[in-house]
């Protein structure tokens, strides 16, 4: 997906980083508007490299996320879906798929752990 549609794949990671805030649509056009104009994509990119680090207190090597943007975007894009998929938070669903993931969660959670009414055997 990323080598032919990059910007669906930054639309997803920024769509997860933001809660949901910048949704995939506006985030994929706003990168792919970004890439016939000088290539300034990785500004995008860098920006949210950046957040994800910060976030889950990532080292920022072997090159910095600017670097890594330029040079090799769609190698950076995947890094990062993969990250935030194995974190629990998989891109590809959005964020209300992964707001629903979790509510179904807790709801078979909470059917778990309740005890069942009392209980008596009829005549």
């Amino acid at each position: 997906m990323t080598s032919f549609f990059p910007c669906v794949t930054f639309g997803q990671t920024a769509e997860i980083l933001d809660g949901g805030e910048l949704s995939c649509h506006l985030g994929s056009f706003i990168y792919l508007l970004m890439m016939p104009a000088l290539c300034s994509q990785w500004i995008m990119g860098s920006k949210y490299r950046t957040k994800l680090r910060k976030r889950y207190n990532l080292v920022e090597a072997p090159y910095t996320d600017i670097v890594s943007h330029i040079f090799c975007p769609c190698c950076s894009l995947c890094q990062e879906f993969r990250e935030l998929k194995i974190r629990g938070l998989d891109p590809a669903l959005g964020w209300n798929g992964i707001l629903a993931q979790k509510h179904a969660k807790q709801q078979s959670d909470q059917t778990l752990n309740n005890p069942p009414s009392n209980q008596f055997m009829s005549k």
